[in-house]
């Protein structure tokens, strides 16, 4: 890691910010199927509070993908930006109201899976290109039934090069991943596999980010804020599927941030400083990341957003899948499982409830369960506590 001061040292470090926190981004917008907008304005928004982290860098932790998905079932998504303001708003109300509240291993356990599962089933039918839709897990789950199982193994071979650069490439290649991130180089790699292999782009077999989502084909401009439907805005299921995905939003915050664990570039940190406090990330370490290195930062990623889309439009999803799938089982906390296994019958079996119900419901009605649960655990160990000590 460098350690001076100069200059070029700032810029260089706002070069490996640009790289993580815009491969993240790309990710959730292609996924997600938004406009670049979002792409940009989620990359902008996490380097601007990766300021006041200190030598770290904040990424859009890949669980919030789920509520973010509740939102977008009701078909559009003009409600979304509203949604996320309103989920930040919630944790910061519940932050300071709830300063006690604090997850049982096997809450926490069973809503990591949950979510770690989630996330792998609706971006499966991107990994292996098999062009199912669904906004739930049931949904998705349903809609693979029905097509089969008819992947594109093409775009497969991408993908699963992207699941062995991620997986690998931190550990063995420990120098380079401080400077050039394993979520850059697992998107970068594939992308000149691609350019490679199908040099031309209108005959290309794999899914790439142009033929998925159109918010890099269109105009720069026309197309660069997010569209408003007045026939959706008076539909009631939007609203209410915007709220309670904000709530859920704003309880998964409250959630991860109240469990502390190791930081490390590839680890999970809970920062308590500034207008950051309290907020989960997961911290990529970058010494000596200062203000200057932000600026940058965010100038690379406006000129790659206005200026690099034919690149990155060459990108296949498969590999952008892959990245989210392998960073949301890479948050589930192992230990944690082994301890809740070791509570007793009744946290077991709390924990392979929000599993099952995770998959037959949405998000909003786990999270209600998960804290239901959690309170009547806390209030077993409190009487079974008390009992002891009597």
């Amino acid at each position: 890691m460098l350690q001076k001061n100069s200059l070029v040292n700032k810029l260089s470090f706002g070069i490996t910010a640009y790289l993580f926190v815009f491969s993240y981004a790309l990710c959730f917008a292609v996924s997600l199927q938004l406009n670049i907008w979002y792409a940009l304005t989620t990359a902008i928004i996490s380097i601007i509070v990766s300021v006041s982290l200190k030598n770290q860098i904040f990424a859009p932790d890949t669980f919030f993908i789920v509520p973010l998905l509740l939102v977008l079932s009701s078909g559009t998504n003009s409600l979304l930006p509203f949604t996320v303001i309103g989920g930040g708003l919630i944790f910061l109300f519940l932050n300071k109201k709830s300063e006690k509240l604090i997850l049982h291993p096997a809450i926490k356990s069973g809503l990591s899976l949950s979510l770690a599962f989630a996330v792998t089933a609706l971006l499966t039918t991107h990994y292996f290109g098999i062009g199912a839709e669904g906004y739930t897990v049931l949904e998705i789950l349903k809609t693979y039934r029905s097509l089969g199982f008819h992947p594109n193994w093409r775009g497969v071979f991408f993908g699963t090069v992207t699941l062995f650069a991620m997986i690998t490439y931190p550990f063995k290649f420990r120098k380079a991943n401080k400077y050039l991130p394993a979520e850059s180089f697992s998107l970068i790699l594939p992308l000149v596999l691609n350019l490679i292999l199908n040099p031309d782009k209108n005959y290309t077999p794999v899914n790439e980010v142009a033929e998925l989502s159109v918010f890099i084909t269109q105009d720069k401009l026309s197309f660069f804020l997010p569209s408003f439907n007045d026939e959706f805005l008076f539909s009631q299921s939007a609203y209410i599927n915007a709220f309670q995905s904000a709530l859920s939003l704003g309880f998964l915050l409250l959630f991860f941030s109240r469990n502390k664990t190791r930081t490390d570039s590839q680890g999970t940190t809970t920062i308590l400083n500034g207008i950051s406090g309290s907020f989960p990330v997961r911290a990529f370490e970058i010494r000596g990341f200062s203000l200057i290195s932000a600026i940058f930062a965010v100038i690379l990623v406006v000129y790659s957003c206005f200026f690099l889309n034919d690149i990155l439009a060459r990108i296949p999803v498969h590999s952008l899948a892959v990245v989210l799938i392998v960073n949301a089982w890479k948050q589930v906390p192992w230990g944690e499982i082994g301890t809740a296994f070791k509570k007793g019958i009744f946290s077991i079996i709390s924990l392979i409830l929000l599993f099952i119900i995770s998959i037959f419901t949405n998000i909003f009605i786990t999270l209600l369960v998960a804290i239901i649960l959690n309170i009547i655990i806390s209030l077993k160990e409190k009487v079974k506590g008390g009992a002891e000590n009597g």
